[in-house]
């Protein structure tokens, strides 16, 4: 039974290997906390997420399952909150059903466990709305910087929330004033994104086109990212649902149906507009926020229902249909086993011997399981430029090898499948 939950349901999130990102996410919170930040600049995301990790690093150790473990924590706070804010809505029992609603959903399930920023994004997504809503204003402020801080797409909340006050007439000082003093705070960092967006032009991101426009709402409702293909036509089906429910929400009105329907819609359309009209910027993990709409507005729909029978229909159709969901997603998100090339060449190698990658994709996570990292290295014998995107804010410059070292040192090459191959080069004779 062991076994079979932590290969076939959720909780293989936790225990599978780590894949690049998250190693990566590791290498930047490594260093002191002034390198962090300086990792930070000439990375592409702010640091406060990384801080964090790096006290967590301290306090908990440095395994992978540890280290995920920050992100479930941030996942369970964003079902808390979740179940604040539609207890206050519809009561103690809606809000218990809203909260397990919250935490199976497939997109935040899935990052939840990943050892990434996207879970605590999540988070202060649901903690601002719970604190514009009921207009506590220097909670607000505070969940509202931090999570700017922790990914600098998060200023698209900001401003949904904005368009929210015009729309229902609640634009008046005070409440701007609040709002946008997040985005006075976050000005000292503002230079920073200016710059990296700046060179982010050469980006693995790819382009929007029209089957993506039609299923986004549901690639983000389930966290699909096109693979394995043939599952567009479902996400379409789905995100037609959605836009019933949202449509509802936005009919029903009330403040929770049209932040809600704002959250889905308008930032989703900015993003997926710039992406076709100037370059690629939509990415599902970076759009999490919207996923967190999609949430408020089926859960604002249901409580607002008013036959009893229907709302609980709908309320099982919704958890039945995330759960299977969840199951059948597991085999999507399987990563490269890594861990275990690296810990069967940690028992073959020697003390000369050393690790190359095959290409910079998995330095990070080889990196991340050998125990000696300074032994770890990339194979670039035509010394090529590595991408910024790759991650070579962490990545120091002599780390990039041209040739094998000579015997009786040996190079275990690790290839991108999880497969190695064992090389000695031969000295040269004069």
């Amino acid at each position: 039974m062991i076994n079979f939950l932590f290969k076939n349901t959720p909780l293989m999130y936790l225990t599978q290997s780590i894949w690049r990102d998250e190693g990566f996410s590791y290498f930047m919170a490594r260093p002191n906390i002034i390198q962090v930040i300086k990792n930070s600049i000439n990375d592409f995301n702010p640091p406060f997420y990384y801080i964090m990790l790096h006290f967590w690093m301290k306090l908990f150790g440095e395994s992978d399952i540890a280290l995920r473990m920050l992100s479930f924590i941030f996942h369970i706070l964003t079902v808390y909150f979740a179940f604040l804010l539609f207890r206050k809505l519809f009561g103690e029992r809606f809000g218990w059903w809203a909260a397990a609603f919250t935490f199976l959903n497939p997109m935040l399930l899935y990052y939840g466990f990943e050892l990434r920023m996207y879970s605590v994004f999540a988070f202060f997504t649901m903690a601002s709305t719970l604190y514009f809503i009921e207009k506590r204003w220097r909670r607000y402020v505070i969940v509202t910087t931090l999570g700017i801080y922790t990914h600098s797409f998060f200023l698209l909340i900001i401003l949904s929330q904005l368009l929210y006050l015009y729309i229902t007439k609640q634009l008046i000082k005070k409440s701007v004033k609040y709002v946008l003093t997040p985005v006075v705070f976050f000005l000292p960092w503002l230079p920073f994104l200016i710059w990296q967006f700046g060179q982010s032009k050469n980006t693995w991101i790819y382009p929007v086109n029209i089957q993506l426009v039609f299923s986004s709402l549901g690639n983000l409702f389930v966290g699909y990212e096109g693979t394995p293909g043939g599952l567009w036509v479902l996400t379409f089906a789905l995100s037609l649902v959605l836009i019933l429910f949202i449509y509802s929400a936005l009919k029903k009105g009330k403040k929770i149906g049209y932040l809600a329907a704002i959250y889905t819609l308008f930032p989703l359309g900015l993003v997926l507009l710039y992406s076709i009209i100037r370059r690629p910027i939509y990415v599902n993990r970076y759009l999490i926020f919207v996923t967190v709409g999609e949430i408020l507005a089926i859960s604002s729909t249901i409580g607002r229902t008013k036959v009893k029978k229907l709302r609980y229909i709908w309320m099982g159709f919704w958890l039945i249909f995330i759960i299977v969901i969840d199951l059948i997603s597991v085999s999507f998100h399987k990563k490269i086993n890594i861990r275990a090339t690296i810990m069967e060449i940690s028992r073959l190698a020697k003390s000369d011997d050393v690790v190359y990658t095959q290409t910079p994709l998995v330095y990070f996570e080889s990196a991340f399981y050998f125990p000696d990292k300074e032994r770890v290295f990339i194979y670039n014998p035509k010394n090529i430029t590595i991408p910024k995107y790759i991650g070579t804010a962490v990545i120091p410059k002599e780390k990039s090898m041209l040739d094998f070292p000579e015997s009786p040192a040996r190079t275990f090459l690790v290839q991108e499948d999880g497969s190695f191959e064992v090389i000695m080069k031969k000295v040269n004779s004069q």
